[in-house]
Parts: C-alpha cells; structure tokens; sequence
C-alpha cells in the first residue's frame, strides 16, 4: 500500500529545478523556494547573498512548547523562530565565509530564497524548488 506524502515529491525535485554556473543571483521562481543544491564541482558561494536563508518558513514558537522554531544555514545571518530562544539552548550557526569550498558531489538541504555563486565556474550547481 502506498503513502500519500507531500515529503517525498517535495525532496526529490518534482517541482523543478534551476542551473547556475555563473556569480548572478539565481531567485526561486514564484511560489517556491530553493530546497536542495547539489555542487557539480567545488564551488563557493557569493559573501552577501550566496545562500539567503529564508526567514518566512520559521515555525511560531510558544514558551510553553520549548520549542526554538527552525533556521537554516547560508550565507547571511541566521535567526531563530521569531527571534526566540524560549529554552536558553538554540545556538545559530555561524554564516558560510566566501573562503568555504562546497565539494563536488555533495548536496545539502535547506530553504533559501535565493542563490549566487562566488565566481563564474565551468559546471556549477542544480537547484531544487519546493512550494513555499
């Protein structure tokens, strides 16, 4: 018997994907959002704009759930779930230098708005979009 997920077609590209091989911004068509890059060789990302988390998906928070919300990593500053850290334990990651090579090969996973290599390369990245 089959499972009727939204998971699975989300995470595996179903909703379109983008390439990018050059330091131009590459923006989520409307309606959707980047959910997976994949390096097709070793690349950086742009310092201000490379990986733009996206802070609209932050789930409420209440301090009764303990519950810090969700952010993902990039290239600017991560924030928390309405700003809040109800517990005293969420740490944010560090934002992703310029300087850090994304190996060939590796896909990582996320939601961002948008994103922007650091130079131009001969291969590049794919890009996965989800819905909002």
């Amino acid at each position: 018997m089959g499972i009727n997920s939204t998971e699975v077609a989300y995470a595996f590209g179903q909703h379109g994907s983008g390439h990018l091989k050059t330091a131009t911004d590459l923006h989520a068509p409307t309606g959707k959002i980047i959910v997976a890059i994949t390096m097709l060789e070793d690349v950086a990302f742009h310092a201000t704009n490379g990986l733009a988390n996206d802070t609209s998906f932050h789930r409420p928070t209440t301090s009764a759930a303990l519950e810090d919300g969700v952010s993902y990593f990039g290239t600017t500053a991560q924030t928390l779930a309405n700003g809040e850290d109800d517990d005293g334990d969420a740490i944010t990651s560090v934002v992703v230098a310029n300087t850090v090579l994304f190996p060939k090969g590796l896909t990582v996973y996320g939601r961002w708005t948008r994103c922007k290599l650091s130079e131009t390369y001969t291969h590049g990245v794919i890009v996965y979009y989800a819905p909002e």
